[in-house]
């Protein structure tokens, strides 16, 4: 259990923040979630930002709520979509607000009057970190830890120590209830699975954070009671809540863990049942539990999530669409990574202004540089340009990876300080991906320039104008290039974290990683990408023996990470 290091510099910003409280069968007054917010509120300080509430109700009849406060507001969905349909909208809302962050409660968790005075202190330290999606405190209930975890082997849940603070280098997940996320990021990820309506929603955002490559901060001096109405089910948990519970249990470790992660599941279920008759429970909860095992040992995968799919759609019908987050079109994100390219970062970033939207972005890591670079880049004034500056210099692999984790789009161009993009480029990948979906990589034909962008020609970097595809052939000779790539925001959970102090690149990583995970990737036989040699270039034509220990030294990172990273 390590923590990841700050990589950039701190930088102080506003504290803006939607709180969603989701009721159900209970009045706001009665709800200890509102009440505390509420005196969490009065307690902050004027300077920690602004702080607003949205009521999400699910009663069946709408309750009583006048006299609300300044900043809150009400909403009543008779129909009970659930808790996706709740956090969804309450997203939507945050967006428009322009919170940096939403906060999710039960009505029945109790928060510190300290909440938010120290999330807010949080989320300026976490500004120090790549790629922060979430912060969350430590949950507990009866003195026992319920939230965050991680699963050792990605099998076996294990927690935190109490008081722990950080980023852990594992897959952290947490409970919804009091979790901090950040909205940029949930905007990234598509929003909660309307499918996961109720239970398992917090297993599946954060999985899906990770998915994008985001991290979650760990403020365990914030400690929050809460009941979990798994431990007292007989008074908390209706059968038919607790069989859907299940189901969608069921349908998570199947859908995302992996095959000792559902050992682990099975077992647990059948520990469950024995208590179940120590404590003498309801013959009905004794049915459910074992109607569960039942489906693990004797129903294959696919039917499981099949019948699960079934009662979902059953359940909510037309309210599973619209309980969705709101579409939205592709956004770009250009990932540059920087250093001393202040000679030639003007002429690159003037060449990719033009063809963004007005919701695209450029996402800038620099790494420690020493010349005029990030005055430069801080002198174009542009609000899509985001800055962050790393401490001490990292290397071009490590910093590609925070550019990577700290970008919030859906497509993901890798972009050098020192090239000249064509003025196609993101039209013609973009297109390519939106008519492919399929395709988890695009890249394409590179045409060589000097350090005056003149153009002259170099067989060996465009490998003759020809590119292929295929595990094997690229790790005998990486047709990769990474200034001519894009990939979804998907993949980085499946290519992160990238290996260090290796002899080969990133490029040659996400390309190898994907081919080896059967992911398709797609070439644009047109030069799109104008690469600049000069003498500063990263890249180097290797000696022999160079390339035979790249090689060794790839296959071995592929090993290593099937092996190790894939349990986490």
């Amino acid at each position: 259990m390590r923590s990841t290091e700050p990589v950039f510099e701190k930088v102080p910003e506003p504290f803006r923040v939607t709180v969603v409280v989701v009721l159900y069968r209970m009045t706001p007054l009665e709800s200890p979630a509102y009440r505390t917010v509420n005196e969490a509120r009065a307690k902050s300080l004027p300077d920690q930002g602004d702080v607003r509430v949205v009521l999400w109700d699910n009663s069946p009849m709408p309750q009583h709520a006048e006299n609300l406060q300044d900043g809150v507001s009400y909403f009543a969905d008779e129909s009970n979509s659930g808790l996706a349909n709740a956090y969804n909208r309450a997203l939507e809302i945050a967006a428009r607000h322009k919170s940096q962050w939403l906060v999710t409660l039960d009505q029945d968790t109790a928060l510190p009057t300290d909440y938010f005075a120290k999330m807010a202190a949080a989320a300026e330290i976490c500004t120090r970190y790549a790629g922060i999606g979430a912060i969350v405190p430590q949950i507990e209930a009866d003195g026992k830890s319920l939230s965050p975890n991680y699963f050792l082997l990605g099998a076996v849940p294990r927690w935190y120590r109490r008081g722990y603070q950080g980023v852990p280098r594992e897959r952290v997940f947490a409970f919804n209830s009091a979790a901090m996320l950040s909205v940029s990021a949930l905007e990234q990820i598509g929003g909660y699975d309307s499918r996961f309506w109720l239970d398992n929603s917090d297993a599946q955002i954060f999985w899906a954070l990770h998915q994008h490559g985001k991290r979650v901060y760990i403020a365990g001096d914030i400690q929050v009671q809460h009941e979990f109405s798994m431990k007292n089910m007989a008074e908390r948990m209706s059968l038919v809540r607790y069989k859907s519970a299940l189901l969608a249990e069921t349908a998570f470790w199947d859908l995302r863990m992996n095959r000792m992660a559902g050992l682990e599941r099975t077992l647990r279920l059948a520990l469950r049942l024995i208590k179940h008759r120590q404590r003498n429970d309801a013959p009905e909860l004794r049915r459910i539990t074992s109607e569960a095992l039942s489906r693990r040992l004797f129903m294959s995968r696919q039917k499981r999530i099949a019948e699960w799919e079934k009662q979902t759609k059953e359940h909510l019908g037309e309210r599973l669409d619209s309980a969705k987050f709101s579409w939205r079109r592709p956004k770009v994100s250009v990932c540059m990574a920087a250093y001393n390219g202040g000679k030639y970062v003007d002429a690159q970033l003037k060449s990719i202004l033009p063809q963004l939207d007005e919701n695209d972005e450029v996402v800038i890591a620099d790494d420690g540089s020493t010349d005029d670079t990030v005055s430069r880049i801080a002198g174009f004034n542009d609000s899509s340009i985001r800055l962050y500056k790393h401490v001490k210099n990292a290397g071009v692999v490590a910093t590609f990876e925070d550019a990577l984790r700290c970008a919030t789009g859906d497509i993901l161009f890798l972009c050098d300080d020192d090239d000249v993009w064509a003025p196609t480029k993101v039209q013609r990948f973009a297109e390519l991906f939106l008519t492919r979906p399929d395709v988890e990589i695009v890249t394409s034909r590179v045409s060589l320039i000097d350090e005056e962008g003149r153009g002259f020609e170099n067989a060996q970097l465009n490998r003759g104008g020809k590119f292929v595809t295929g595990f094997w052939q690229n790790v005998f000779k990486n047709h990769y290039q990474g200034s001519a790539m894009a990939l979804r925001a998907s993949l980085l959970g499946r290519v992160l974290p990238f290996p260090r102090r290796k002899s080969f690149l990133h490029d040659a990583w996400i390309g190898t990683r994907n081919d080896a995970l059967g992911g398709k990737t797609a070439f644009i036989d047109e030069d799109l990408l104008f690469y600049r040699r000069h003498s500063s270039n990263v890249s180097r034509r290797k000696s022999l023996p160079g390339q035979i220990r790249t090689r060794i030294e790839l296959l071995a990172a592929h090993i290593y990470h099937a092996f190790h990273f894939t349990t986490l």
